[in-house]
C-alpha cells in the first residue's frame, strides 16, 4: 500500500490505517524535524486527501511559538499560549500545512 510506504518511509516506523475511519497513525522513534508539507503532498500522491495533521510531542511555548523540546524546530503558536507555557507533552493541531511560511500549531486541549 503507497500510504503505508510513504509514512514508514518518512518516519521510520509502521503506522496505523484505518481507512473506514479515515485516519493514519505513526510513531516517531527518533527525533526529527517536520515537514508538514512534505507529509501533505506525499499523500496527495497516493490518491488520498488530508483533512487535517496532529502531532503530539515535548513541547515549550516560548514568545508566541512553538518548540519542539528534541529537536529545537520552532513553529508560530496559533491561539492563546497554554499555562504554564514550560515544557510539556501536548497534542497540536497544524494549520496551513501546504505554505511552509504560514504553517503554524494550535494546542489541542
Amino acid at each position: 500500500m503507497g500510504l503505508e510506504k510513504l509514512l514508514r518511509g518518512l518516519y521510520g516506523s509502521a503506522p496505523q490505517l484505518d481507512m473506514d475511519k479515515q485516519f493514519a497513525r505513526v510513531r516517531v522513534p527518533k527525533p526529527m524535524e517536520f515537514d508538514f508539507y512534505a507529509l501533505a503532498d506525499g499523500i496527495k500522491r497516493n490518491n488520498v486527501g488530508t483533512a487535517a495533521i496532529q502531532v503530539e510531542a515535548v513541547v515549550a511555548i516560548e514568545s508566541g511559538t512553538v518548540k519542539f523540546a528534541e529537536t529545537g524546530q520552532t513553529f508560530p503558536l496559533e491561539g492563546a499560549a497554554p499555562s504554564p507555557a514550560g515544557p510539556a507533552r501536548r497534542k497540536m493541531r497544524v494549520h496551513d500545512w501546504l505554505d511552509k511560511a504560514k504553517t503554524r500549531l494550535e494546542i489541542v486541549p
